[in-house]
């Protein structure tokens, strides 16, 4: 109701926005179409279909050994492998045998990620990152043929990879090793590169139905078309899925007493009522009778202190999104002149999420002072306001709450290729990217009118009417967050061979980058009592980045000669050098060795610097500021900060997070060992073992867990300068700034801060957690990586065994720059140590299958709750095995009419349905960062090639 009367203005603005980045997308599709026209003006005539297939073959071939020569990641010189590094291919065969599509979802399975962080079911399925090492989001640099994309994302940006087609991907190349030197910020954890679809000939089309907690249809498709000198792809995919209600799994709902923990229905001063709603008083619930709108007597409310009617709110949100996503992109080649290529990749991305997740509608605190008729007579303290608290959703059902959020990226990259004398090849890069957000479009409560609804007789409202009635929708505002954010960047490169030694060539690569990033934000409101928008924040930041960078590939010793042990020993060099116009100066380097014993085992290590500099929304404290009242457990045994809630061992707090001034620059040191055998016993057996050291300081992340800041003596040592303790005095009002602790006023009148909702009485409040964005001080993280592959060909089919499994032997963490290190290995909110996928697949003719086991270590909840006034113990979470299965059919091209290029398959994850295991903390009994409430999920595809 709200975005049609109130936010016509906003819509206007998205509209007219959404037009221009129409023009640019019908501009990118001009282009592309333009590039056929321009291969066949310069073809040579040919005389026969035959001769025409030939030369379209004979060229896709010769391209196709060139792509494997410019796109390599991990390096910037051409035709040769990322030096001492370690890496991880997943192959189109493997993409398609995979039980997802999501490209997000392709590499959050590979052992060496973590579903910590931005990830499809953190966010509820808007916007998802990739995360490896669990080292942060912002700390893998996310590709797209080798090209950085504009940033996702509103309150957090990331890269997502969910941007483009899957039917667009040829193959993904993931580089687990620093790789700063070659591409700048954010390649601290590694680099994971989506390589698109090059001189594909054909056209093929997908349709796919997944079902689960909910049900998803899409559909995906690619065309392409190879020329003499020239090629053009288009892919585009469609998919659109319902939303799931937070209780559709028990575990999720606010009463968790069937898992041994409290009801967070009421917890101190906050209850979800049910429709008769509640009544607060100083520190004291009570419930409210049934009265068909008459004011209730004191002696019906004083009956029911304590044991107001209750409803779950989890019946009323979404735990996952309703989503409609719509992705297009265009890739196109042209040879100009002998030697000289110009290339075109547009990419354009729409996502729209909408979800039951109003802001406390289920629990508006109404003031009713002593002069409203709705005051309540002979109740305690009869000089002070009371607060009703109504559930506006039960009583005005199908009244819209929804939030509702839309977000457009486009992107555009041209880039130029041209051979140039003595092997040397020039490489020019021209990309631009905008994504338009509206990050946080939903109603808000209109707690300004909150505060006089009941006091003024004009508005019309009763408190205590059940039902529906109109004057109720003036509690109703909106809040809109719009946030846009463009990147243009210019790369110019050259590499080439120098000089040949007897090893081999000499190679080399030097180029300059200059990058601009710019940042809109605009915030709107309507809390107030016209209940018109109002701008509550508007920044805007931006950034120029200048760069030089150069790489050297020296052969040491040749596979000619003939040392013992030793067949070739090679050797890379690169470093590069960032010119940040806000974050200051920084330069990267790193070198690897890849030492080749025999022809079966080849010894490997590197050793370099990364960084990442703050993104633009970090960087800004007006773009994110969140101060609420909370109730966070206290078992810290400080008697300067009471109880406020014995029964669950909580107080209230103030709790700030959001963005902090003055950040700077994170920088790791980060090197590794590994080493890859192939014996000759069994040439299709391979095996590899890396061992990576990351020593990571200046970490940019929010305060680790802070709710839990009171939850034990050691947690309150450990995060002590980051807890400031103000108990109120006895002479406080809850409303009146005057009367409070002075500690609270620097908190509570920031310009840049946003409030919830919350029944919580600010004369209960114990102290402030200072939370939010910061600098928090080092990680220090080691760990292995196993992999082993072995192909096995028998009488009945072809077998593939993959094992791939991660140890994390290290990881410790410390809170400030150079302050003590905490082990957080294994620990609630933090990395596990064990991550590990087994995977079957057998082929033969067209029929496949597979099945893979995926295991998720155990590890330690140190952030149990308080129940019935005693702390819980710490509990070992258990290990989480879950097994994928999948099966295909593939039609020959002789099939019959219709069915030749037909693929049929079915897959399913979690094939036994198991649950994930009960974790304990805070208000929900499931820990979403290592594990999923989505059970056996189903999925049915069908693939046509033409």
């Amino acid at each position: 109701m709200y975005r049609k009367s109130n936010a016509s203005d906003f819509e206007g603005a998205r509209q007219r926005r959404g037009r221009l980045i129409r023009s640019g997308l019908m501009t990118s599709v001009a282009l592309a179409a333009a590039l056929p026209s321009l291969a066949m003006a310069q073809a040579r005539p040919q005389t026969a279909t035959t001769e025409r297939a030939a030369d379209v073959q004979a060229e896709a071939e010769s391209q196709a050994t060139e792509v494997e020569e410019i796109v390599v990641t991990g390096t910037a010189i051409r035709g040769v492998a990322p030096v001492g590094s370690a890496t991880v291919g997943i192959t189109r065969e493997d993409l398609v045998q995979a039980p997802v599509r999501e490209p997000s979802a392709l590499v959050a399975s590979l052992p060496q990620a973590s579903n910590q962080g931005t990830s499809l079911t953190s966010t509820g399925g808007r916007a998802a990152g990739v995360n490896l090492r669990g080292l942060g989001n912002n700390a893998t640099l996310v590709l797209f043929d080798g090209k950085r994309v504009v940033p996702q994302g509103g309150n957090a940006q990331v890269s997502d990879p969910n941007l483009i087609p899957f039917s667009a991907i040829d193959r993904v190349e993931v580089v687990t090793d620093g790789a700063s030197a070659i591409y700048g910020s954010d390649a601290v954890a590694g680099v994971v590169n989506y390589i698109l679809r090059r001189n594909y000939d054909g056209a093929q089309i997908t349709a796919r139905y997944v079902n689960s907690l909910y049900d998803q249809v899409v559909v995906d498709g690619v065309f392409g078309k190879t020329w003499k000198g020239g090629s053009l792809m288009v892919a585009g995919s469609y998919d659109t899925n319902n939303s799931v209600g937070r209780d559709i799994r028990d575990y999720m709902l606010l009463d968790l007493r069937p898992f041994g923990g409290n009801n967070n229905n009421l917890v101190g001063t906050t209850v979800y009522p049910g429709d008769s709603g509640a009544l607060i008083i100083g520190n004291t619930v009570y419930g409210l009778p049934k009265t068909s709108g008459a004011r209730p007597t004191a002696a019906q409310v004083l009956a029911l202190q304590g044991n107001p009617d209750l409803y779950d709110q989890s019946h009323l949100y979404d735990f996952y999104t309703e989503r409609e996503r719509f992705a297009l992109l265009i890739k196109g080649r042209q040879e100009l002149a002998p030697g000289v290529e110009v290339g075109y990749t547009g990419i354009y991305n729409r996502r729209t999420n909408d979800s039951r997740s109003g802001d406390g509608f289920e629990r508006i605190a109404i003031r009713v002072d002593p002069s409203s008729p709705y005051y309540i007579p002979g109740m305690p303290n009869p000089t002070a306001a009371q607060t009703v608290v109504y559930n506006y959703s039960l009583n005005n059902p199908g009244t819209s709450r929804d939030q509702s959020n839309l977000e457009e990226t486009i992107s555009h990259a041209i880039d130029l290729t041209a051979q140039l004398p003595m092997d040397f090849r020039f490489n020019g890069l021209i990309s631009y990217g905008k994504t338009d957000s509206c990050n946080v479009c939903q109603p808000q409560v209109n707690t300004t009118r909150a505060a006089v609804i009941a006091n003024q007789a004009s508005y019309g409202f009763n408190p205590y009417q059940l039902g529906r009635q109109a004057a109720a929708d003036a509690l109703v505002g909106g809040f809109i967050q719009q946030y846009d954010t463009t990147l243009f960047d210019s790369v110019a490169k050259i590499d080439g061979s120098l000089f040949s030694v007897p090893a081999g060539p000499i190679r080399i690569a030097a180029g300059v980058e200059y990058s601009r990033y710019k940042l809109y934000l605009k915030a709107q409101n309507t809390l107030n009592l016209t209940n018109t928008y109002q701008t509550s924040r508007f920044t805007k930041s931006d950034r120029d980045v200048k760069s030089a960078f150069a790489e050297i590939y020296v052969p040491i010793v040749g596979e000619g000669a003939g040392l013992p042990f030793m067949q070739s020993l090679d050797l890379s060099a690169a470093v590069r050098y960032d010119s940040y116009s806000d974050a200051g100066d920084t330069t990267n380097p790193k070198i690897g060795l890849t030492w080749k014993a025999t022809d079966e085992l080849v010894f490997r290590g590197s050793w370099g610097t990364s960084f990442r500099a703050p993104t633009l929304i970090e960087a800004n404290p007006q773009t994110v500021g969140q101060t609420n009242r909370v109730f966070v457990s206290n078992g810290a045994g400080d008697p300067a900060i009471p109880l406020t809630n014995t029964a669950t061992g909580q107080s209230a707090v103030l709790s700030r997070t959001g963005n902090t001034a003055g950040l700077q620059p994170e920088s790791a040191k980060i090197w590794s060992l590994g080493a890859d055998y192939n014996p000759n016993f069994a040439p299709d057996l391979r095996l590899s073992l890396t061992y990576y050291n990351v020593n990571y300081t200046d970490r940019i992340e929010n305060l680790p867990n802070q709710t839990l800041i009171l939850s034990s003596p050691a947690n309150l040592a450990l995060l002590r300068d980051f807890f400031i303790t103000a108990p109120q005095p006895s002479t406080c009002v809850n409303g009146n700034y005057s009367t409070y602790n002075p500690a609270y006023l620097p908190w509570l009148t920031d310009p840049n801060a946003v409030y919830s909702p919350s029944t919580i009485n600010d004369c209960s409040l114990v102290g402030i957690i200072k939370g939010g964005r910061l600098n928090l001080g080092d990680v220090r993280q080691s760990g292995l990586d196993f992999s082993a592959n072995y192909r096995q060909q028998t009488a009945i089919g072809d077998f593939r065994y993959n094992l791939t499994f991660s140890k994390i032997l290290k990881l410790e963490k410390s809170i400030v720059a150079g302050g003590p290190l905490f082990d957080a290995l294994d620990t609630y909110g933090f990395q596990v140590s064990e991550r590990g996928r087994f995977n079957v697949g057998y082929s033969r003719g067209p029929l496949s299958a597979n099945v893979t086991a995926n295991y998720v270590g155990s590890y330690l909840n140190n952030a149990t709750i308080t129940v019935a006034g005693v702390k819980k113990p710490d509990t070992q979470i258990p290990s989480w095995t879950t097994f994928d299965a999948g099966v295909a059919y593939e039609f020959q091209d002789n099939a019959p009419t219709g069915l030749g290029g037909v693929r049929l398959s079915m897959t399913v994850q979690n094939l036994t349905d198991k649950d994930p295991p009960i974790v304990l903390s805070g208000t929900t009994a499931v820990d979403l960062g290592n594990h999923n409430p989505f059970g056996r999920v189903w999925s049915f595809e069908i693939t046509k090639r033409f």
